[in-house]
């Protein structure tokens, strides 16, 4: 799906600039971003590599088409100069190296550090995407065709044994004692003390702890009894699909609303694909949002049958909300303020859900997708009978969102603090639904 937006003249604005949606990138950033790009790109400009065979597929498209050339170019000379003055250790400037960085990214699985982003891509493109030329550039259905197939690449790669590489004891591996205990941490609700190996299921023993590659450990699982489903046989509560920290809570939701311009409301058409939205017009909205480190798979918030599920493609790089690069880890109490606009335009699984309950009635899940990470996969049919807490599907390779969306009239309350900065568990009670009343009597 593509929006028109009206592009205002780019104007530099002391150490911001104003780009083609009339929004700032940060002037500082986080000072950590600023250091994993020149570190980078060092690392790069010291081993230089054959391209991709789809960075190469993108070089030819650059080369041989002048439309495409001229925009890059000139996305990447806007981009450089809002960078002047914010990140001094980084020049971007020449499309070879911003494919040879590219061509790093997906080559590689992300060896643990603080600084380390969880959408590399997205750090990398900051600059570029809220120029006049970089909206064009990305919004063009020939870049956006290479950009998929760029990612799905690194998502090979990060599905291979090599991928695996990173997952050991050393100071950049994924257990060493700093990353085990920013993991354990995250899955530690409420303070429980238990170790990696009492929370997932692997084998400590085993070389990178039994993982098959990066993938294998991104969508680990639980182990038995680490989350239990809350009040299993009391269809009133509804659990949390997702391990996730509450981003917002929308009621009356309409059937098409102008997200993209207030950040805020939620636009039902967009969301859903145009399928299944009249049940949801004037509903509720909830959102929720999880990090690198929590666990990624999906849970059926309700029990019942699934009515239908589908995937929707979402564009990539192109969103404007995304500017807001903020990792939930550095602050868990930040806003991530493009969380809603994902919503609408980011790759999403959608699961519509008739649940037991009449008073919840149909329901619906989507999985989104952010950024660069955008890979949700389904794992129910349609027509399954699912109990409360049972598995629907799950994420892979980073951090995403999630929201549940109520039919008008169902009276949903309970929603955890929104903004409060930390995970409710998957599983665990999130909401409660009860009989409506008109007057103090219930309607029944």
């Amino acid at each position: 799906m593509y929006l028109n937006y009206p592009l205002p003249s780019a104007s530099a604005d002391g150490p911001h600039c104003q780009g083609a949606f009339g929004r700032h990138v940060p002037a500082a950033g986080n000072q950590e971003y600023v250091s994993w790009l020149a570190n980078l790109l060092r690392e790069v400009e010291r081993n230089p590599q054959d391209l991709h065979p789809v960075l190469g597929e993108f070089e030819r498209l650059i080369e041989t088409n002048p439309r495409i050339y001229m925009l890059l170019q000139s996305m990447l000379h806007e981009a450089q100069e809002c960078r002047l003055g914010v990140e001094q250790n980084v020049d971007m400037d020449d499309y070879h190296k911003l494919l040879q960085v590219l061509n790093h990214i997906i080559t590689h699985a992300p060896p643990w550090s603080d600084d380390h982003p969880g959408v590399p891509m997205l750090v990398l493109l900051r600059f570029s995407m809220p120029t006049v030329s970089g909206y064009a550039f990305f919004q063009d259905p020939e870049v956006n065709k290479l950009i998929k197939k760029t990612l799905d690449a690194w998502a090979d790669y990060l599905s291979s044994p090599e991928s695996a590489g990173v997952l050991n004891t050393s100071t950049t591996g994924w257990f060493s004692a700093g990353a085990l205990r920013r993991l354990t941490g995250t899955a530690n609700i409420g303070g429980d003390g238990f170790e990696f190996g009492e929370l997932y299921i692997c084998n400590p023993d085993a070389p990178h702890y039994g993982f098959k590659s990066w993938d294998d450990f991104f969508t680990r699982r639980f182990r038995e009894g680490v989350r239990p489903v809350a009040f299993p046989d009391d269809d009133s509560v509804i659990v949390n699909p997702c391990e996730s920290q509450p981003f917002a809570l929308a009621r009356q939701v309409k059937f098409r609303d102008s997200f993209w311009i207030k950040g805020k409301a939620y636009s039902l058409s967009d969301m859903l694909g145009n399928t299944f939205v009249t049940p949801f017009l004037d509903g509720t909205v909830y959102q929720g949002y999880l990090d690198t480190f929590s666990y990624h798979r999906w849970h059926s918030p309700v029990s019942g049958r699934i009515v239908k599920s589908y995937v929707l493609d979402g564009t990539y790089f192109s969103t404007p909300e995304a500017l807001n690069v903020n990792p939930p880890n550095k602050d868990p109490g930040n806003e991530i303020p493009y969380q809603g606009y994902l919503a609408a335009m980011a790759t999403r699984a959608v699961i519509l859900i008739e649940a037991e309950n009449p008073e919840i009635g149909l329901m619906a899940f989507l999985a989104i997708g952010m950024a660069e990470i955008s890979t949700c996969e389904i794992s129910v049919c349609e027509g399954d009978y699912l109990r409360k807490g049972d598995e629907l599907g799950m994420f892979h390779y980073g951090g995403s969102s999630h929201c549940l969306i109520f039919q008008n009239g169902v009276n949903i309350t309970g929603f955890p603090e929104i903004g409060g900065g930390k995970n409710i568990p998957v599983r665990g009670q999130l909401a409660i639904v009860t009989p409506m009343e008109v007057d103090g009597f219930q309607l029944v």
